[in-house]
């Protein structure tokens, strides 16, 4: 629900209305809630429900320079994997994601554009990293649907994807991991249409 955008940022539900529209008991749902507490999402306010955490532009930069530097590392150490397959399953991704921008699905286009990102990482295994990325990915996931809806950020997505497809062809890590972290930042500033070091 929170992923879908049914539940707005600073929106308060009730523990008891949730359960109810989700159709789990209330331990299943605490569980869950602290779950999304821990990463971020919400806060859990007793008697009271569950609080939709907005994000700070501060809190903004730190999470998408962390997604930066942790894509970085994964495209240093998987740049050698690659196999003519992979470059198939990133660029048929690519198409995918160019559909859904076309039929303006952009919770679909970011869980493409996940999917994308993803998978180079799974070329070299680190779980540690992984599960950070994940929960760095599972927070920005709404404030990518906004800014993907920005005129024009779908577009330079596919072709910043398009670059980075161009350097793991080449085997050019350098040019890689600068790709990959202009991709981020620019749909970081596509949000909030700022960025300073």
């Amino acid at each position: 629900m929170i992923m879908n955008g049914d539940i707005r940022e600073g929106e308060v539900m009730s523990t008891v209305m949730l359960s109810e529209q989700i159709g789990i008991g209330r331990t299943p749902l605490s569980n869950a809630c602290q779950r999304l507490e821990y990463d971020g999402l919400v806060r859990v306010i007793p008697k009271q429900g569950v609080l939709i955490n907005t994000l700070s532009i501060d809190q903004a930069v730190e999470i998408y320079e962390s997604r930066a530097t942790i894509e970085s590392f994964f495209a240093r150490k998987s740049i050698n994997f690659y196999e003519q397959s992979d470059i198939d399953a990133l660029s048929a991704s690519v198409a995918r994601q160019l559909d859904f921008g076309r039929k303006k699905d952009y919770a679909g286009y970011i869980a493409e554009d996940t999917f994308f990102h993803r998978y180079g990482m799974l070329k070299y295994k680190n779980g540690t990293l992984m599960e950070m990325y994940d929960r760095i990915v599972d927070r920005i996931f709404l404030y990518g649907i906004r800014s993907a809806s920005n005129e024009g950020r779908v577009d330079n997505a596919i072709r910043e994807h398009h670059d980075i497809i161009r350097c793991i062809e080449n085997m050019d890590a350098d040019a890689m991991v600068r790709a990959l972290e202009s991709h981020i930042m620019n749909g970081y500033i596509q949000l909030t249409g700022i960025y300073k070091l």
